[in-house]
């Protein structure tokens, strides 16, 4: 590990009793849960002192934690949710039966132990390849993390192997969430031309949009026969929470920045492989179990299917991704942090802001 204090930087220790890594330089410092899921848990922009991501109250929970859920249902995700970004597969949303498996609610891996090998460790450039298998299903997932030195961009190679000799279905997503003190009613959400929906497994109790209803991003039509415009982020009293779905993206990339901050958080991926975009956002509403009407945050997920109503709903509706006998699936994505500018026009596949 490290013994360099300059340019890129890896570091390796325990959180709460997890094992942590945290690639760093001097604009930006992600922090890593190798031993959950590899949950990225903060992403600084460090000239602002602004990390991107939103944490729960109370935070992370000490470890130990199960590797597999007791539970199938959502109860064990939010149980276990510390915020920050999560890796779902091979399941979204509702827990179901598939095969013969129970998969829980947004998957297997949300609180598997990685596997850590150093790829890379210079003052040019750190690279880390995490790599865990699940256990009800048979898949094997390797993620290589690397950060060079001035660099804003984190960059992620994955790649997902089937290591059965059967094809099999599934839903994967990225689940980044964002939060105070990033998130405010300053903040922006820049996205390519695309379309959106209000359609979900079942509408959201004390949702103001239609249920179920087509619409142009970020126009998006309310039950009163008004629009909101989903691009502004509003206060906590608004008490708006909902969950929408983009698609039809022009390419794959967002930019949320904060007017206020003039900071940004942007996203690139691959739109061919996560051609849907789940727009989820508690903006001081949902009371009681299990935000209680405390949130403010929002997150901005690729994903390769829809709804949130889990795999089976997927099949249904053609939208699961098949992986092949022994197949492997590649792919690429670039989260940014950048400054001094209040709206973005594009994400580079370099990861510079247009």
């Amino acid at each position: 590990m490290s013994r360099h204090h300059f340019g890129a930087r890896l570091h390796d220790y325990a959180e709460r009793g997890y094992r942590t890594l945290a690639l760093e330089n001097s604009l930006i410092r992600v922090e890593v849960l190798a031993d959950k899921g590899s949950d990225i848990s903060s992403f600084l922009h460090k000239p602002s002192d602004t990390d991107f991501m939103w944490h729960r109250p109370g935070g992370l929970r000490a470890a130990p934690l199960e590797s597999t859920p007791r539970g199938v249902d959502e109860f064990v995700f939010v149980d276990g949710y510390e915020g920050g970004w999560q890796e779902c597969f091979p399941n979204g949303g509702q827990s179901v039966r598939y095969k013969g498996a129970e998969l829980p609610f947004h998957g297997e891996l949300l609180t598997v132990p990685f596997e850590v090998e150093v790829i890379a460790d210079t003052p040019e450039v750190v690279s880390v390849r995490l790599s865990a298998e699940t256990m009800r299903t048979p898949f094997r997932l390797e993620k290589t993390l690397s950060l060079r030195a001035e660099s804003p961009v984190l960059e992620i190679g994955e790649r997902l192997a089937n290591l059965a000799d059967e094809p099999l279905e599934v839903m994967w997503g990225h689940h980044p969430a964002f939060g105070p003190p990033f998130v405010d009613d300053s903040c922006r959400i820049d996205l390519p031309s695309c379309r959106g929906t209000t359609e979900r497994s079942e509408p959201w109790p004390g949702t103001e949009l239609e249920f179920a209803v087509p619409f142009n991003w970020p126009m998006a039509p309310r039950r009163d026969g008004t629009l909101r415009d989903l691009s502004v982020v509003p206060g906590p009293e608004s008490k708006v929470a909902d969950w929408v779905r983009l698609y039809d993206l022009a390419d794959g990339w967002y930019g949320v920045t904060n007017g206020r901050r003039r900071v940004g958080f942007g996203l690139r991926w691959d739109a061919g492989l996560f051609p849907h975009l789940w727009f989820w956002h508690v903006f001081g509403g949902m009371p009681g179990y299990p935000w209680y009407g405390r949130n403010y945050n929002f997150a901005l997920e690729p994903w390769t299917s829809y709804p949130d109503g889990g795999l089976l709903r997927a099949i249904e509706n053609g939208s699961a991704r098949v992986i092949g006998p022994e197949e492997t699936v590649e792919t690429r994505m670039l989260a940014v942090a950048y400054d001094g500018v209040e709206r973005i026009a594009g994400i580079s596949e370099s990861g510079a802001i247009r």
